[in-house]
């Protein structure tokens, strides 16, 4: 998979203009590594050159769907993402439940054996096993809602851009880096308890289904 991957978030403005937001996502987090501001008839030679993997818009309309259909860059679906990491949370809820079941039978088991029968096989000792601490997951979200998700969150500084007209798309930023960083929280989550996916489990920078985008 992966290990570094660019998003770029766009919104029309002021009707002729676009405004983007840049997030550089590694191994070590997300970041939001640019903002620039494009007139219409030159949006599309100019953003090749920043170089983005996906692209996604801040309203769901027309116009920022035309936007993305300009340009060289794999559209994302933040609801997918959000999907995906609460499935990824459910299944490992369930796996963490099927291992306590299965340590505690195997614990009763071998306490079920005579004492000294017990002494020729191997030790099973109880498992005193700490639950994972995955994140609480929206079931979807409206990228337009940023601002006042961030305001509801104490995090109302995050939206505030030097030029008030790019207040929604660095909100927007804001929001999709603040998800980018619960996500790979809960893969850390998901390594460090080997008995939720066994020794074989591997973190992602970023959602599988936006990352498979990359390899089409």
């Amino acid at each position: 998979m992966p290990r570094h991957a660019t998003i770029a978030i766009l919104e029309k403005i002021h009707d002729s203009n676009v405004a983007v937001w840049k997030i550089s996502v590694t191994e070590d987090g997300a970041d939001l590594s640019g903002a620039w501001v494009f007139k219409d008839e030159e949006f599309k030679s100019s953003f090749g050159n920043l170089n983005c993997d996906f692209v996604i818009g801040v309203e769901n309309n027309l116009g920022d769907k035309e936007l993305i259909d300009q340009i060289d860059a794999q559209r994302i679906d933040l609801n997918e993402f959000l999907n995906e990491a609460s499935a990824d949370v459910e299944l490992g809820m369930a796996n963490y439940a099927n291992f306590v079941t299965e340590s505690e039978q195997k614990y009763s088991q071998y306490m079920a054996i005579e004492p000294s029968a017990r002494k020729l096989l191997p030790k099973v000792q109880k498992k005193q096993l700490v639950p994972p601490e995955f994140k609480i997951w929206p079931k979807k979200f409206d990228l337009r809602q940023s601002i006042k998700f961030l305001e509801e969150n104490g995090k109302a500084g995050l939206a505030r851009a030097e030029k008030p007209e790019l207040s929604n798309v660095l909100a927007a930023a804001r929001v999709i880096q603040l998800f980018i960083q619960m996500w790979q929280s809960d893969e850390i989550e998901r390594k460090n308890r080997i008995y939720i996916n066994g020794e074989s489990a591997e973190v992602t920078i970023l959602p599988r289904t936006w990352l498979s985008k990359l390899a089409k």
